[in-house]
């Protein structure tokens, strides 16, 4: 599973209506069943960059492959969308001396890894240029040096700096400028060649590299926190550096090359790329979700009145004219005149694209609900008619379930908790404050609603919270689990059962998972475990007719005594590579099924399980989701497909 340690914001809108839609018939018969796709759909353009009179973005999809959007600056209409094979989308653009676009994308599919492309205008034609860096599934962000001899580019999830020649065609591995980050987020290029590399995910330095990626010094950031030096851009002789911290601020640094020093913090930037052209001492940033100018002599900010921005994560590109162009992450471009002083956005042009279905949870009227992956949006199927509805403008949901008669929704980022009716989604909490972002794990728990979060990116330290919907009120317990994420929860007679995650919000896990229980009303562990010794992600639990917890992680299925926690019997399934991984969280799914058996999902492959005998058997793969449905049936799901499988015999 791909962790994007990014904290790009999908906004929650009241206003989107939700989509009536049409799918296969419900299911029949025994076994499994393809029943086509959920209707999640979206345009998200992170990468986006501006050369002349031309947009390029790169639009994100499900499955593959994404698309290289090339659009007009002047009005957003669309010339043409050219697919990106292999790759599933892309934070990386960026546009030559020769005007040659260079694309780094992701996709954490075996064989597929992070790659770059290059696109040709004058033959309008894209390239594949190879794998960036073995190993690594990102490529967070690609800039070109100055004389047009190399394009250089950063990755995850081990922080690697990469240089292509754009004579030879050579990629060259340049190594980790600060061994231990985990990301190279976002690269700057000097007149003169110099590599300025933003890092994270703890330290947020900047390495300063010689173009052949010998490191010359660190620059330390201007904050305590951690996080990333998240984007980087050189106006005049100032370094610029907005930095996305584990608090959830977003405070843009100042540095004077010259003098080696911070001139400025300005605090609360949102946007992805500052600068925005170099007009005199202005910069073009967004500012508590308004267009701002700030001058780099006199240290002012001036709000220029336009909010107008597309929704989603804004990101100024540079100038045709007096008109400023930037582009929102929702696929839409806006302009604004610095002339007039009067801003206009765009409908987006480019095509939507199949969305993966990241969670999915039953509904209280009997629909199954499925969350879209990083675009978001919230989708319902009914088994009973097979009809379907969508609602494209909800965050990306971690979590699902049902408490009470009411829908809940665990979105990303910042860890908020929504109540959702049907017709628009309603906060109740937000733990950005806090340090959390990831609410995989949620459990109706008596009269409480109960979930377990991951921590932001360069903290440890999960939570469990506790939210009591008659009053209103929440109890958040932080690092209940020293150290580790809460991934999976049960919640039987008034306690509840969970299991952990090593890793938070670094690369660096904290012993081993465990697996614990919690007495809600004397608000004490009565448990603590480590059922399956070497794990550092346990994954999924559920309770048995018999009472017995059954767990399922990446390698292992085991079998625990709820009052002590002791393992009654464990299986190893398969081996998983605990020595060289650098993220685990959530990567599995167990039910009871109606039938008595277990049904497992674990390293992409559905299983139904026996439990007399602890075997598994393969029901198909490659799959990403498993849901025991309100009827006879599993519902599965692998990127944007859904499919059931029918408990029979």
């Amino acid at each position: 599973m791909r962790i994007l340690l990014a904290a790009m914001l999908v906004a929650l809108s009241l206003a989107a209506p939700a989509q009536a839609e049409s799918m296969a018939a419900p299911p029949t018969g025994c076994g499994f069943q393809n029943l086509g796709t959920m209707p999640l759909t979206g345009a998200t353009t992170a990468g986006t960059t501006l050369d002349g009179d031309r947009v390029y973005s790169v639009t994100s999809s499900a499955s593959g492959p994404a698309m290289l959007a090339i659009r007009n600056a002047s009005d957003a209409t669309l010339i043409a969308e050219k697919p990106l094979p292999l790759a599933l989308g892309s934070w990386a653009v960026t546009v030559a001396p020769d005007h040659s676009v260079y694309v780094g994308s992701y996709n954490a599919t075996a064989g597929a890894m992070g790659r770059l492309f290059r696109y040709d205008p004058a033959s309008d034609q894209v390239s594949e240029l190879g794998i960036a860096v073995p190993g690594e599934t990102f490529v967070w962000t690609v800039a070109a040096s100055p004389d047009g001899t190399a394009v250089y580019g950063g990755t995850s999830p081990h922080g690697r700096l990469f240089r292509y020649d754009t004579a030879s065609g050579r990629i060259d591995d340049l190594g980790s400028p600060v061994p231990g980050e985990q990301f190279v987020r976002d690269l700057a290029i000097g007149d003169d060649g110099t590599v300025y590399a933003g890092l994270g995910a703890q330290s947020m330095k900047v390495a300063v590299l010689k173009p052949d990626g010998t490191l010359i010094r660190v620059i330390e950031p201007p904050t305590d926190e951690q996080g990333y030096a998240y984007d980087l851009d050189i106006v005049g002789r100032h370094l610029l550096v907005r930095f996305a911290t584990s608090t959830g601020t977003n405070p843009m640094g100042v540095y004077d090359l010259a003098r080696k020093s911070w001139k400025d913090t300005v605090d609360d930037v949102d946007s992805l790329t500052v600068g925005g052209g170099r007009h005199g001492q202005a910069v073009y940033l967004v500012q508590g979700d308004e267009l701002s100018k700030y001058d780099l002599k006199s240290g002012k900010i001036v709000k220029l009145g336009f909010t107008d921005l597309g929704g989603g994560a804004a990101r100024p590109l540079g100038w045709v004219g007096t008109t400023l162009v930037g582009t929102s992450s929702t696929g839409r471009i806006w302009h604004y005149d610095r002339r007039t002083g009067k801003g206009t956005l765009f409908a987006s042009t480019v095509t939507g694209q199949p969305v993966s279905v990241r969670s999915m949870g039953v509904g209280p009227d009997g629909r199954i609900y499925a969350g879209g992956f990083f675009t978001g949006g919230l989708a319902a199927y009914d088994p009973k008619t097979g009809e379907s509805q969508f609602w494209p403008n909800v965050g990306q949901s971690e979590g699902i379930v049902t408490h009470k008669g009411k829908l809940y929704l665990g979105v990303y980022p910042g860890a908020r908790i929504y109540e959702f009716d049907g017709t628009a989604p309603k906060e109740l909490l937000n733990l950005a404050t806090q340090e959390q972002d990831r609410p995989f794990a949620m459990v109706s728990a008596g009269d409480l609603l109960a979930f377990g979060t991951v921590p932001k990116v360069g903290t440890i330290g999960g939570a469990l919270g506790l939210y009591d919907p008659a009053t209103g009120k929440a109890v958040i317990k932080r690092d209940l689990i020293p150290g580790q994420s809460i991934i999976g929860l049960a919640y039987k007679d008034g306690v509840i059962y969970g299991t952990t995650s090593a890793f938070g919000g670094t690369s660096t896990p904290q012993g081993e998972a465990q697996a614990f229980a919690y007495d809600v009303a004397t608000d004490k562990l009565i448990w603590q475990t480590t059922p399956v010794p070497g794990n550092l992600a346990l994954g999924s639990i559920t309770f048995d007719e018999d009472g017995k917890l059954w767990g399922l992680s990446p390698d292992s299925l085991y079998e625990l005594d709820a009052a002590t926690g002791a393992t009654l019997r464990q299986v190893q399934h398969q081996t998983y590579p605990w020595d060289t991984v650098t993220q685990v969280l959530l990567d599995t799914n167990i039910e009871l099924g109606r039938d008595g058996m277990l049904y497992g999902k674990v390293q992409g492959k559905a299983y139904k399980i026996d439990r007399a005998t602890m075997k598994l058997t393969l029901i198909a793969r490659p799959m990403s989701i498993l849901l025991e449905g309100p009827d006879e049936h599993m519902y599965l799901s692998r990127f944007e497909n859904f499919y059931t499988y029918r408990l029979c015999g």
